[in-house]
């Protein structure tokens, strides 16, 4: 009893006048040589700074960065209840869009003045939603069935412009954080707003979720002359009759080539082209994209993007789509 009771509890007992045995004021001042040494009321030591973990960060904004996560591990909600992953053993994590309620709230506002009555404040809420980009882009895409026809207008003129100016796999937002490790494959949410990053040219900062797209481990994303891929075809003319079927090939990036539709282009479109005109690669930058066939639109709708303009048409034999 004498061993568990603290320097804290003695004196809190002389203050309020309650009885002390004779042996605890006999070995009180040893009690407080051991609450000086941190022996009383002993709390779980403050853990080591985890060793950061290397990684690369692909930034909504497109940008990446190398830097180390010094969170040990992260909390993690599934439908079958929380995880605690380590960091340690995290291959990559594709990020869910994440909308900041101040932000969604400037977005709800800026959807309600497409249809003020006073130009200029159509204008500039229209600019407050093209600089929001794919955290505004759902809610505008549901402004197109808006009752009122000035913000659906507006709105459907604005979603034209996203697709121009925007990345297409940013345009289709995940819902639910996915983490790979080696052996599996989770999807749920995280838990934490932010994670604690070691950087070299600014030290320790927040990194905050809801500006990543992307986290990889140095090494897990396949190298461009990676022998495994099939290098790409000029276009998917001789793909055309797989519709439905998904193919991965290493393309290097062109401006020269032909291009009919956004988004969904003609199986004839060069593959290279389409790929800088959506914003997957840089003209001469070399990568591996995925590639879908899909069925053909009524029709390919035109546009310019990344310094590439694409023509329109009508219905073709197929289309195809390129991601990553």
């Amino acid at each position: 009893m004498i061993c568990s009771l603290s320097l804290r509890s003695a004196l809190s007992w002389v203050k309020h006048g309650r009885f002390v045995p004779l042996g605890i004021l006999l070995l009180m001042p040893a009690l407080a040589q051991a609450q000086s040494k941190g022996i009383d009321d002993p709390q779980p030591k403050d853990k080591k700074p985890a060793g950061d973990a290397q990684v690369e960060v692909r930034f909504t904004d497109g940008s990446i960065m190398k830097l180390g996560i010094r969170d040990e591990q992260i909390e993690f909600l599934t439908p079958y209840g929380k995880l605690y992953i380590p960091v340690a053993e995290v291959k990559r994590i594709e990020f869910a869009l994440r909308v900041p309620d101040d932000v969604s709230k400037r977005i709800e506002a800026a959807v309600a003045d497409l249809g003020n009555s006073q130009f200029r404040r159509r204008e500039t809420a229209s600019t407050i939603l093209l600089n929001l980009r794919e955290k505004a882009y759902p809610a505008v895409l549901k402004a197109t069935k808006n009752s009122d026809m000035e913000i659906a207008n507006r709105a459907e003129e604005l979603v034209k412009k996203f697709k121009e100016n925007v990345p297409a796999e940013l345009l289709q937002p995940r819902e639910l954080d996915v983490i790979h490790t080696e052996h599996s494959k989770i999807s749920g949410k995280i838990e934490t707003a932010t994670f604690r990053a070691n950087t070299t040219q600014f030290g320790e900062v927040p990194l905050r979720l809801s500006d990543i797209h992307q986290l990889s481990v140095k090494g897990l994303e396949p190298e461009p002359d990676s022998m495994a891929v099939a290098a790409g075809p000029i276009n998917m003319v001789q793909f055309q009759n797989e519709i439905g079927k998904t193919f991965s090939f290493r393309v290097t990036g062109n401006t020269g080539g032909s291009l009919w539709g956004t988004d969904l282009y003609t199986t004839d479109s060069t593959l290279a082209t389409a790929a800088v005109h959506v914003g997957l690669l840089q003209p001469g930058q070399t990568g591996v994209v995925k590639v879908a066939v899909v069925a053909s639109p009524q029709v390919f709708v035109g546009s310019v993007r990344n310094g590439v303009g694409s023509a329109a048409y009508g219905q073709y034999p197929a289309a195809y789509r390129v991601f990553k």
